[in-house]
Order: structure tokens, then C-alpha cells, then sequence
């Protein structure tokens, strides 16, 4: 059993790579829909945009799988620090959700800022929006942070 857990992420990762590969070589070498339009529009667009959904969908149930699994098991051995890992999730739901809800009346972007849209902005639109660049920015800033404090902090410990 154990030659077969070591062996199947090796297959899955090639198996995933062909499947991308082929989806890529579809679009573009597939062909256009019509030559004489004004945009070109490769056949097989659809078939890339499905597969990249499905990636997707496949490494964030993945990702919060083993994220789940790993807090059982710190439940079981010290359910302190098991708690306190959840603090930056939560930290970041509630941040996104302050940014959904929270922010419905400041718009970031109007339809005249965005060429190729036709049409009118709506609620639901801007609070995606909102939560988007909320989320964004705050990712961001704490990804700067870390990097900046990171080697000095390293350095302290040594």
C-alpha cells in the first residue's frame, strides 16, 4: 500500500500536466471560429476555461482537505494550539466579508473606466469588486511585511 501512496502523486501530477498541455495545444492549434471577424476567437477557448475552472476546484478542495485533516489531528494532540491556527483564516473571511457587505456604496472602478464593457455596474458586481481589492490589497501589504520583517527576524534568532 504504501509503494502505491508514493507512486500515485507522481502519476497524478503527469496525468494532470498532459491533460493541461493537450488543453493549451487545442487552443491553439485548433483554429479560429471565423477568419474574417474582427477578433480572432480560437475553437476550443471553452475547453481551456473548463479545465482551468476544474484545476481550480480540484487543488482548492485538495488544499482545504488536508488543511481539515491536519486540524482534527491538532484537535486530538492540543486543542489550543489548534484554535490559534485558525486565527488568519478567520481573519480573512471576516476581512473579505467587511469588503462584501460593508462597503456597498464606494465604487473602485465606473463603466467608463473599463473599455470593453458594455453595460451598467451593479450592487453585486461592485461588492465583488470591493471584496476583490479589499482582499488584494490586504494579501498584499501582509506579504510585504513578512518579506521585510522575515530576514530580520531571522537574523535576531541566530
Amino acid at each position: 500500500m504504501s509503494k502505491f501512496v508514493n507512486i500515485l502523486p507522481k502519476v497524478l501530477l503527469w496525468v494532470l500536466m498532459v491533460v493541461s498541455v493537450v488543453a493549451i495545444a487545442m487552443v491553439f492549434l485548433g483554429g479560429s471560429v471565423d477568419p474574417s471577424a474582427e477578433y480572432l476567437e480560437p475553437v476550443y477557448t471553452d475547453v481551456l476555461l473548463y479545465w482551468i475552472g476544474i484545476s481550480v476546484g480540484i487543488a482548492l478542495l485538495v488544499t482545504l482537505g488536508f488543511a481539515l485533516v491536519q486540524l482534527i489531528k491538532g484537535m486530538a494532540k492540543n486543542p489550543i494550539e489548534a484554535i490559534k491556527s485558525l486565527i488568519g483564516p478567520v481573519l480573512l473571511i471576516a476581512l473579505l466579508l467587511v469588503g462584501y457587505f460593508g462597503m456597498n456604496n464606494y465604487c473602485f472602478f465606473t463603466s467608463d473606466d473599463i473599455p470593453t464593457f458594455d453595460g451598467a455596474i451593479t450592487l453585486a458586481m461592485n461588492q465583488l469588486t470591493n471584496m476583490c481589492m479589499l482582499g488584494i490589497g490586504a494579501l498584499s501589504v501582509v506579504a510585504i511585511l513578512l518579506i521585510i520583517f522575515a530576514g530580520a527576524f531571522k537574523s535576531k534568532v541566530k
